[in-house]
């Protein structure tokens, strides 16, 4: 794999045309959601919608439901998975990984070795019984080049954080890094991975700026209208 140089602009044009089409087939499918897919917790449900207004009633009570859905679990769920398709379809120096368990191979931009990266969300993404299943992965990297009389060093493997600092990295990722891996996270991994200074905070604004333009704000609120319809026939249900 050669080590190819990318215009940062070409990068960012590609960012924002590919998560703006992650974006606005989310905005697409929530403007398709319907109160029958959801099921609430009545116990506790009021809660929350106390959390987020001082009143409670259908409005609160459709936005408790709606926020967490929209803006939470389903957004971050699939944040990692989309970020590493990202990377592979416009990083020119990175490609899937062939290795079980690892997720992306690139070209170092500071040492112009092959590295073999498990790709992670955030750096408090991972709980302690991750750490044996990445180092796992990493001995099995080992072994697979034992066998095909490959060159790999300590520094190889790597896990890149798509975000945070490596200030902000959990205790989890610190034993990682104590047990001789490299973690990269954030600004740190994205000029590893291309070699562009200042990649990452401009990554960040192209995303929000997508996200700006997909129609995400409106579908949401046409799915709380939808929630909110929903709760005031069940009124009883909630005690409302």
């Amino acid at each position: 794999m050669e080590n190819i140089k990318q215009s940062k602009q070409q990068i960012l044009d590609n960012a924002y045309t590919f998560f703006f089409k992650m974006f606005t087939d989310k905005a697409e499918k929530y403007r398709k959601k319907k109160y029958s897919s959801f099921t609430i917790n009545p116990f506790t449900i009021q809660a929350t919608a106390f959390a987020i207004s001082d009143a409670v009633n259908s409005d609160s009570i459709a936005k408790a439901v709606v926020y967490p859905f929209a803006l939470g679990t389903s957004m971050a769920t699939s944040f990692g998975t989309n970020t590493q398709k990202f990377i592979v379809e416009t990083v020119e120096n990175a490609v899937p990984s062939v290795v079980p368990g690892l997720d992306i191979e690139y070209i170092d931009s500071i040492d112009g070795e092959t590295k073999y990266c498990q790709i992670k969300a955030g750096p408090s993404t991972i709980n302690t019984g991750d750490i044996e299943t990445i180092e796992n992965h990493f001995k099995g990297l080992r072994n697979l080049a034992r066998v095909n009389h490959l060159k790999i060093t300590q520094d190889d493997p790597v896990v890149g954080v798509l975000y945070g600092t490596h200030a902000d990295l959990s205790s989890v990722y610190k034993t990682i890094e104590n047990d001789g891996y490299t973690v990269l996270a954030g600004d740190d991994f994205w000029f590893h991975l291309t070699g562009i200074q200042g990649l990452y905070d401009e990554l960040i604004e192209q995303v929000q700026l997508a996200a700006n333009q997909s129609g995400l704000h409106s579908a949401v609120k046409l799915m709380i209208n939808e929630v909110k319809a929903g709760i005031e026939s069940d009124k009883d249900i909630f005690g409302l």
